[in-house]
């Protein structure tokens, strides 16, 4: 915090999860480390935004990445996997890393100065989007 007194409009930007506003089967563990860092988010922005240091956190759902492509190759039907992630996102496609990117500069810049406190939901309206019963 030291360092970040010293900057005029500084900005911390946390990356949290989908699985810190609801949680998929077995995975207590990350799910409360993600609301942690969704928590903590809140409770920096409203500790030192007097301070002129804001804290904001993304929320990314499905993105691409090489641990997510090891995960679905570790399925045993992984064309069927990746079939049913597409169909569970509104969009139709799954995240990529530039998206995230995209809206942490956006939040580290001034052209956000006025956003503290927020936590920002990049899933492509997943967590939108309710399941129905299948036939």
């Amino acid at each position: 915090m030291p360092h970040l007194r010293k900057r005029p409009g500084a900005s911390i930007v946390n990356i949290g999860s989908i699985e810190g506003l609801a949680s998929n089967p077995g995975h207590p563990a990350y799910s409360a480390s993600k609301a942690g860092i969704h928590g903590f988010t809140a409770a920096v922005a409203v500790d030192h935004g007097y301070e002129g240091i804001r804290c904001n956190a993304i929320a990314p759902g499905w993105i691409n990445s090489d641990l997510s492509e090891a995960y679905i190759d570790s399925m045993a039907d992984s064309d069927r996997v990746r079939r049913e992630l597409l169909v569970m996102h509104p969009v139709g496609r799954l995240g990529q890393p530039a998206d995230v990117g995209n809206l942490a500069v956006w939040l580290a810049s001034d052209d956000s100065a006025f956003v503290t406190g927020q936590v920002y939901v990049i899933d492509g309206g997943r967590t939108k989007k309710l399941p129905l019963p299948v036939s």
